[in-house]
C-alpha cells in the first residue's frame, strides 16, 4: 500500500513540475461568439450579473419587433420591477383557495375559472409584481432615398462577442456605407457604453432612438409594447 502511495505522490509531483500555466485569455477567446447574419435566435448580451442588455446584429436594439419571437432585445436590472394599479381593489384572499390537508386547512393561490371576481383577482396577483423592461435603445439610420432603414437593409454583418473583454463588436453596411458599433456594459453599475464609427455620422444619417415600453403583464415581456402613446415615450438623438 505504501509503495502504491509513493508512486501516486511521485506522479503528482512530476505532473506539477512539468505542467504549463494556463493562458486563460487565450482559452476564453477561443470561444468568441461570431454572428454573420440577422438571426433572431442569435441575440447577444452584455451584463454584470445584476443588469443585462441584449442586442441584435447592429450592436443595439434596433429591431425589437423582429426579435420578439426569438431571443428578445430586453434591458433588465435587479431593481426594475413594476405593478399595474389595483383599480378594482382586488384582495389577496380572493385569489386563495382552502384545502383540508392532514387535519388542517391550508390556503393556496390557484388559477380560478369562476367566480369572475376570484378569477380576476388571481390574474392580478399573478401579474404583479413583474419585471420591468427599462428601455429600448436602437439605431435609426436614414437611407439615401430618405426612408428609415429596415432589417433587410443591414448587409455584410460581422459581429463578435469577446467573452474575455465583454465587448460586442458589430460591423455592417447600410446603402454600402460601413457602420461599426462597439458595445460594453459597466462592471458594477447599470450602464452601457457604446461607440459608433461611420461616415454616416457626418452626413447626419445616424440617430440613437430611445423608447420606453409599457409592461404587458403577460408571461413574457418582449420589450415591444409601444401601442399606448400616453404610457410610452420616444426620444431620438
Amino acid at each position: 500500500m505504501r509503495s502504491v502511495l509513493n508512486i501516486v505522490v511521485a506522479i503528482f509531483a512530476f505532473v506539477s513540475a512539468t505542467a504549463q500555466p494556463i493562458n486563460r485569455k487565450a482559452l476564453v477567446e477561443r470561444h468568441t461568439v461570431v454572428n454573420k447574419k440577422m438571426d433572431t435566435l442569435s441575440s447577444l448580451s452584455v451584463g454584470n450579473g445584476k443588469f443585462a442588455f441584449t442586442v441584435d446584429a447592429t450592436g443595439l436594439q434596433s429591431f425589437p419587433d423582429a426579435y420578439a419571437k426569438g431571443v428578445p432585445l430586453g434591458t433588465e436590472s435587479e431593481w426594475g420591477w413594476h405593478s399595474f394599479p389595483n383599480t378594482k381593489g382586488y384582495k389577496e384572499e380572493e385569489a386563495l383557495k382552502t384545502y383540508h390537508l392532514n387535519g388542517r386547512d391550508v390556503q393556496y393561490m390557484v388559477q380560478w375559472n369562476s367566480p369572475e371576481q376570484n378569477k380576476n383577482a388571481c390574474n392580478y396577483f399573478r401579474q404583479n409584481l413583474h419585471r420591468l423592461q427599462l428601455a429600448n435603445i436602437g439605431l435609426e439610420i436614414t437611407k439615401k432615398d430618405g426612408t428609415i432603414f429596415k432589417i433587410e437593409d443591414v448587409k455584410d454583418i460581422d459581429q463578435q462577442l469577446n467573452m474575455w473583454t465583454g465587448e460586442i463588436h458589430s460591423k455592417f453596411t447600410v446603402d454600402g456605407a460601413p457602420v461599426e458599433v462597439i458595445t460594453y456594459c459597466h462592471q458594477q453599475d447599470d450602464m452601457i457604453g457604446v461607440k459608433i464609427n461611420s461616415g454616416l455620422i457626418k452626413e447626419r444619417r445616424i440617430n440613437i432612438r430611445i423608447r420606453l415600453p409599457y409592461p404587458t403583464g403577460g408571461w413574457a415581456d418582449m420589450n415591444t409594447n409601444f401601442a399606448d402613446e400616453e404610457k410610452t415615450s420616444v426620444c431620438i438623438k
